[in-house]
């Protein structure tokens, strides 16, 4: 197999589309693509798991990985909040405070008592998070409802996913360790989003002896979620991430392989759309209680259902019928399950699914405040052109070589290519990496 002369660096760009490269704001990316092998479009898996498809090289179906969060309450992270007095008391309150009508001479105390509430609502919720790490390597409580965290496992960070026997499909970095090969993992969420804490680690590692380095920048997506991929303020973001590039090129020898991914793309938010006060009147309709008769996830993009009773069960038929969610976005059925590569009939992610069209935003959801408007969004249909990424791969010995489109799952084999290993035995993807 290839064997490269010197270090691999595997860098993926959180959220990064494949039209952010130019020449002008992207000049070290933009000068790579005609070094070496380039995807124009990347197309990305469904979901919020794309690193599970990017290190096993597997689909949703194939993997059980669909999203982030779950429902799970035997096996939840936060199975220590059952039944716990002070969240519930927290729900209350808050419900109280809700009530003290905004008017002339109640406003400011009204406002001054939910900041405080909320103050100390964070400080429990960070709490928790702390607390959850006994049970799972990552689980943040994010802005789940306080009750409902009870109910909600997590994915594909039970584990650590770069140890070997993290997953259970075999993993690159299982196979890393059974070939002897030495790798440093720089990704999220053992970095979490810092991406100047990235570039420090990159250059401290130029010495070392790992072959392959694997980091992550993550300021693509997280920032542009605040502004929006088409805003003047994005090109400055993917700008500055180019230059940390290029200060890894300067401080790396010659002889460095580069294999740089955009996972998935964004979208301009154009509306926003409150699921929870679209359930609400059909819940006092049909007489069914939130957590007690039926469970909803809001992933942005995604409601997911799950009922407990079999009134539960019966509203969830009705929640398909409101004329707005099925204006605003698709309830998945069994076609589009297969074409999408959803595990529709694993309960961990709900009997049924809301997805939105393009641009629709659920707000408020359950991974940002009730303050955060994002203008720009992922976890869209994959197979349009704003959802994708893109491949990028040269150095010594890797031809040049233009394609119009791949998919995330052919990272895995390319990567393993570069390494010179076989991809893991579930792997579905194919190199993407001609050599001389």
């Amino acid at each position: 197999m290839f064997q490269p002369p010197g270090k691999i660096l595997f860098i993926l760009l959180d959220g990064f589309r494949h039209d952010y490269i130019n020449s002008v704001d992207t000049p070290f990316l933009y000068a790579g693509i005609q070094r070496g092998v380039y995807a124009r479009k990347l197309k990305t898996t469904t979901g919020f798991t794309q690193r599970t498809s990017i290190f096993t090289g597997t689909v949703g179906t194939k993997s059980d990985m669909f999203t982030m969060f779950t429902f799970d309450s035997d096996g939840s992270p936060f199975g220590f909040l059952k039944n716990n007095k002070r969240a519930k008391t927290f729900v209350a309150r808050r419900q109280l405070l809700e009530k003290i009508p905004s008017v002339n001479g109640l406003r400011r105390a009204r406002r001054l008592m939910i900041e405080y509430h909320e103050q100390k609502e964070q400080a429990y919720r960070d709490w928790i998070q702390n607390e959850s790490k006994r049970y799972a390597a990552h689980a943040p409580a994010a802005y789940i409802p306080l009750t409902m965290l009870p109910f909600i496992g997590v994915s594909e960070d039970k584990r650590p996913i770069h140890l070997p026997g993290a997953n259970v499909e075999e993993t690159i970095f299982d196979v890393f360790v059974k070939e002897h090969i030495e790798y440093k993992y720089l990704m999220f969420p053992a970095l979490n989003c810092e991406d100047e804490a990235v570039l420090q680690q990159f250059l401290g590692e130029r010495k070392s002896s790992s072959k392959i380095i694997l980091g992550q920048f993550s300021d693509s997506d997280l920032l542009v979620h605040d502004c929006g991929p088409s805003s003047q303020r994005r090109r400055t973001i993917t700008g500055e991430i180019d230059r940390r590039l290029r200060e890894i090129a300067a401080a790396y020898e010659n002889d460095v392989t580069w294999i740089i991914i955009g996972d998935h793309g964004m979208t301009d938010v154009k509306e926003e759309i409150d699921i929870i006060g679209q359930l609400t009147p059909l819940e006092n309709e049909c007489g069914v209680i939130r957590q007690s008769d039926y469970l909803v996830f809001l992933d942005s993009t995604m409601a997911r259902f799950r009922w407990i009773t079999e009134k539960g069960r019966d509203f969830l038929i009705k929640v398909q019928q409101v004329p707005l969610l099925r204006h605003k976005g698709r309830f998945v059925d069994d076609v589009m399950a297969d074409r999408y590569h959803i595990p529709l009939a694993d309960r961990r992610y709900g009997d049924l699914i809301w997805w939105a069209n393009l641009g629709t935003l659920i707000f408020p959801d359950y991974f940002h405040d009730r303050y955060t408007h994002n203008k720009g969004m992922h976890g869209y249909d994959s197979d349009h052109d704003d959802m994708k990424g893109f491949f990028l791969a040269f150095g010594p010995n890797i031809s040049v070589g233009l394609m119009e489109e791949a998919h995330l799952i052919d990272v895995c084999a390319s990567l393993c290519a570069t390494v010179g290993v076989n991809p893991p035995k579930g792997n579905h993807g194919k190199s993407l990496l001609p050599v001389n």
